[in-house]
């Protein structure tokens, strides 16, 4: 894949490289390559998107991420549920992938302000705007502002996951003696935000090893490619169950209660409070590796008053039935309802947290 850095990114990957994610990584990418984004419908109706045909106005669900993936599905099934509860609307879901999420963003935000189509918005297209636009990490071709979360549809715990011979100390052990692989998106998505500002703290490295899509991401860690991978709860839930993968650490202030394994229950411990693990250090805050996971559906900043009034309420809707929080728990995501104003809001909160995780991983506190 074709990478291109930003002006001045070599220097700021570089300290990154010294504190925490490893000299080999390869560069961000800019929206720009998105010469190699895929926009494919994944529908001609509501239902082939995955929800019952709506006969109301066609409104567009951009994914920026592949088929199969957490976000894909969870965007699919607010497409069913909201298609089923509003059948003024035919929601469908169409994949727009590029630069792990910078490409779909710059589109949307190119499009025409009243147009109807939605953004899956992911927090961590917003992270590496603000690193981007701040620190020169990479190139951003759009600007987030013109971006409007109305809605949270997609809350996570991060999990850190390896194979069944090494253990979490095992891992921080070789990150402090050389460095560990993870495999993921782009350097500084938010899982190796939340895996590298730990493991900088820990006085080791981490590498990024780069794969399209959270399946390839966990397959490079199931063929001995990478020693690790940080995922959502319900990427590798049947692993965990068949005892293929491990989790050994929630990006969380508390454990993570609700995996299942070959032998029973299993209890991951968190990275602060009182589940904190005992091979983490006792005497480091680690935070600011607690960064927000999932993301929102967004509209665009121009979007009519009444339009946003609408969607909210779509999204409120769709949030009381009993099918979509049923789908959430069975993929052991968490529930978190923010609309309007206090979803904007929390992406402010949340980005500043980011900063944070950014500064520990490349050594600038």
């Amino acid at each position: 894949m074709k990478k291109r850095f930003a002006a001045g990114a070599l220097a700021a990957l570089m300290a990154i490289s010294l504190a925490g994610c490893g000299g080999n990584a390869a560069a961000p990418e800019s929206a720009a390559g998105k010469t190699e984004t895929t926009a494919t419908s994944t529908a001609e109706s509501g239902k082939d998107a995955g929800g019952a045909a709506g006969s109301g106005e066609t409104v567009k669900i951009i994914c920026p991420y592949g088929v199969g993936g957490t976000a894909d599905i969870i965007a699919r099934k607010f497409a069913e549920v909201a298609t089923s509860t509003h059948p003024e609307y035919n929601f469908i879901v169409e994949q727009q992938t590029g630069g792990d999420g910078f490409a779909a963003a710059t589109a949307f935000t190119q499009e025409d302000p009243n147009a109807t189509d939605l953004l899956v918005y992911g927090y961590g297209v917003a992270y590496r705007h603000d690193l981007g636009k701040q620190f020169q990490t990479e190139v951003v071709d759009f600007d987030r502002s013109e971006i409007l979360p109305l809605a949270t549809i997609d809350d996570r715990t991060w999990i850190l996951y390896t194979t069944p011979d090494q253990s979490l100390e095992s891992l921080l052990d070789k990150a402090r003696n050389g460095g560990i692989k993870m495999s993921g998106g782009n350097p500084l998505s938010d899982p190796h935000l939340a895996l590298g500002s730990l493991v900088a703290q820990e006085g080791g490295k981490v590498i990024v090893v780069p794969y399209d899509g959270g399946a390839a991401q966990k397959k490079g860690l199931t063929d001995g490619e990478v020693d690790c991978f940080v995922g959502t709860t319900q990427a590798a839930q049947e692993d965990v169950e068949a005892g293929n993968l491990i989790p050994v650490l929630a990006f969380s202030d508390k454990a993570f209660t609700l995996f299942k394994g070959p032998d029973g229950d299993i209890k991951v411990p968190s990275i602060v409070g009182g589940d904190k693990a005992p091979e983490l250090n006792a005497d480091n805050d680690y935070t600011t590796s607690i960064l927000a996971a999932g993301g929102s559906i967004a509209t665009h900043k121009g979007a009519s008053e009444e339009w946003q009034n609408k969607m909210i309420q779509v999204s409120k809707d769709v949030w009381a039935s009993a099918e979509y929080k049923d789908f959430i728990s069975s993929i052991l995501l968490n529930e978190k309802q923010l609309y309007g104003e206090e979803c904007v809001q929390h992406y402010e909160d949340v980005c500043k947290v980011a900063v944070d995780a950014f500064k520990a991983l490349s050594g600038q506190q």
